[in-house]
């Protein structure tokens, strides 16, 4: 879950995009010119070295949204001086329905000191309490080699449902969307872990966890577009799992900003056989991205996922689901499903001025995107992505420099009929 540090004024620019669900094409009214633009810089040509470490410490870093986030990267830490934090957590879904906490995180990456994570919240409309802590000991400075231990009761979301609690939170206030799909996990698991030289930080996790079912709340409120039905939260396996995950992972700073770079989260996980348990399943899962400066005023951003299980049967709440503001974005949330997953995105941005008035400050860009992908079963868990009849959505776009808010417009391109669906996210997708 994402803590609450995004300016209000941007929320509130968001609402009422996040209200309209999807719109058909047609003529819109114009707003009246408040702002001040000037013309971008000049395009130099110079292409900037991918930036050290350390050079993005003041920025919030993009991540896939099932990570945890109980303890932020030692880089996160290096300029701020800090030596422990607390933030205030608040999601609004269909199940909990609101979710408050608090989270606390203790570490001083230079030492050799425990690095320590907490978080406390409560689910009022299931009267619960869900909790979570880690501990993580280093062995070498920077993190370079480190042991720790985690457990926790939460509320988990499949993880390719990647929009973050924020966006979602008003999409269902606003707009009577929820995009995820929500179980509780329960359990506890240690794991070792190594940042390989800048690159790529390595761990290997054995978890023992019980996952839950959570019905969807019938009390659930919302603000607008209160005639809409809210989708049914879909039950899940409940039984007890033992888990080991390999896996490699490495993130960027979320900001325009961010120069160019690689991002990538790849995981094998295996389930069962000796490790016991009642699930027994081998799944694999990469999500890479790159980010591509062709100029200082021009960048190509780009997302590969591929998935499969390997061996064994995926429980529903593994499962691969694509669809939604995340991922092919004129289609349903959730409208391809199976235990094998393809999807491709690309965006190319382009800076069309400079602004210097209010929430813009630092510009505007023009978007353009492509998404292709889909999800599908194989009785032989035979990833056969060249047998698949890929969807495919395009469209357009524009955002503010800075990366807190984008407004899409995306259409179904296997389908000319169809009308622009659109939607409006809260930071760069990916």
């Amino acid at each position: 879950m994402n803590s609450l540090g995004r300016p209000s004024t941007i929320l509130l620019l968001a609402l009422a995009l996040l209200s309209c669900g999807s719109w058909r094409s047609g003529r819109a009214a114009s707003a009246p010119d408040t702002l001040a633009f000037e013309p971008s810089p000049p395009d130099t040509g110079l292409f900037e070295p991918v930036a050290p470490a350390d050079a993005s410490l003041d920025e919030e870093w993009l991540r896939a949204a099932w990570d945890d986030r109980l303890l932020d990267e030692p880089e996160e830490w290096g300029r701020r001086g800090e030596r422990g934090r607390l933030d205030a957590h608040l999601d609004y879904n269909r199940v909990d329905p609101l979710r408050v906490g608090v989270g606390w995180q203790a570490q001083r990456p230079t030492t050799m000191r425990p690095r320590l994570g907490a978080r406390l919240e409560y689910a009022t409309g299931r009267e619960r309490v869900l909790y979570a802590v880690q501990v993580e000991q280093p062995l070498a400075p920077r993190g370079m080699l480190a042991v720790g231990v985690t457990m926790g009761r939460r509320t988990e979301h499949n993880p390719l449902q990647q929009v973050s609690d924020v966006e979602n939170s008003l999409a269902l206030l606003f707009g009577r969307q929820d995009y995820r799909d929500y179980f509780e996990r329960e359990g506890f698991g240690g794991y070792v872990s190594s940042r390989l030289g800048g690159v790529t930080t390595a761990s290997v996790s054995l978890m023992s966890e019980r996952d839950r079912s959570i019905p969807r709340f019938p009390g659930t409120r919302s603000w607008l577009h209160r005639q809409r039905t809210l989708r049914p939260n879909p039950p899940i396996e409940e039984d007890r799992a033992r888990i080991a995950v390999v896996r490699l992972e490495r993130w960027l700073p979320s900001s325009g900003r961010a120069r160019a770079g690689f991002a990538h989260r790849v995981d094998f996980e295996t389930a069962g056989r000796r490790l016991g348990g009642d699930q027994r399943y081998d799944r694999a899962l990469a999500d890479l991205r790159a980010l591509i400066r062709t100029s200082p005023a021009t960048a190509f951003a780009l997302r590969a996922v591929g998935g499969s299980c390997l061996g064994g049967v995926l429980p529903p709440q593994n499962e691969f689901v694509i669809g939604g503001p995340d991922g092919l974005r004129a289609h349903a949330t959730g409208a391809f499903r199976g235990d094998q997953v393809a999807l491709m995105q690309v965006e190319y941005s382009v800076e069309l001025w400079h602004v210097r008035r209010g929430v813009f400050e630092g510009g505007l860009h023009a978007i353009v995107f492509l998404d292709s992908g889909r999800a599908w079963n194989h009785p032989d868990h035979g990833w056969n992505v060249q047998d698949q009849r890929m969807d495919v959505d395009g469209g357009f776009g524009v955002g503010t420099a800075e990366d807190n808010l984008r407004v899409y417009f995306a259409r179904n391109l296997r389908q000319p009929d169809s009308g622009f669906v659109v939607s409006a996210r809260l930071q760069r997708p990916f």
